[in-house]
């Protein structure tokens, strides 16, 4: 099964936590919740102990759902960031009947081929580039990791190869070629910064079309939002959550 992460109570109601492409860690300001709730945090393909596992949406939606399965719980929530939210789609297109709550943080949903194949260029580069692990542990410092969490994204992140780092964009969620998102009906929450790309915007409005979608534009804020501007969006996500739990 796959691996997680787990802080909190079990008994308390569960929300699980699908980080962004490589960054287990995502979620690092938002544990406090575990005060709370029961928070699961699973090791996605490319990051933590799957590092080495390239990017397979269909594949990691089976294995989550396994784990679902396992948590043994009623309903839970499900809160993702980029590549992360991108998988929470997919989740609630499948099974809304499992979730209480989706919240989706800077989805994109509406990949254009030309900037697909733009990051693809680059992907050996980049595959490279993240193995300096000096690198890695500023960038962490830059999302506001404690040191062991950075220490710990420097540590997996040297064993990403590129196949694994393109996989992340070849594997891009196509919002149109997902017909059954128009037939979820539970509460849905798309939120994504105001110093993003147009795209990502552009993916906001497109998740919107479904009328059980809100959407938001924190302001000021770039991608890396749930790290960097945690204050602003953990008043969001606690009143949202506490709303369906």
């Amino acid at each position: 099964m796959l691996y997680f992460d787990q802080y909190g109570n079990i008994e308390n109601p569960t929300i699980l936590l699908l980080h962004g492409a490589g960054a287990l860690d995502t979620f690092s300001n938002q544990y406090y919740l575990s005060e709370k709730y029961h928070l699961v945090i699973p090791h996605l393909h490319g990051a933590g102990k799957s590092v080495s596992v390239a990017y397979d949406p269909n594949a990691i939606k089976h294995e989550l759902f396994e784990l679902i399965k396992y948590l043994n719980k009623d309903k839970i929530g499900v809160i993702g960031h980029s590549l992360g939210a991108q998988i929470a789609i997919g989740l609630v297109c499948e099974h809304q009947e499992l979730f209480n709550f989706a919240i989706f943080l800077s989805a994109w949903v509406n990949p254009k081929p030309s900037t697909v194949k733009s990051y693809c260029r680059f992907s050996t580069i980049t595959a490279n580039i993240i193995h300096w692990k000096w690198l890695i542990r500023l960038q962490g410092k830059y999302w506001n990791f404690t040191k062991q969490q950075a220490d710990y994204m420097a540590e997996y992140s040297k064993q990403i190869i590129p196949n694994v780092y393109k996989s992340f964009f070849t594997n891009t969620l196509e919002l149109s070629k997902l017909p059954a998102y128009k037939s979820v009906a539970i509460p849905m929450y798309a939120i994504c910064g105001s110093k993003e790309v147009k795209d990502m915007k552009t993916s906001l409005d497109i998740l919107a079309e479904n009328p059980y979608c809100e959407t938001l534009i924190l302001n000021g804020a770039n991608h890396y939002f749930p790290m960097r501007n945690a204050k602003e969006l953990n008043q969001i996500l606690e009143k949202i959550i506490c709303k369906y739990v």
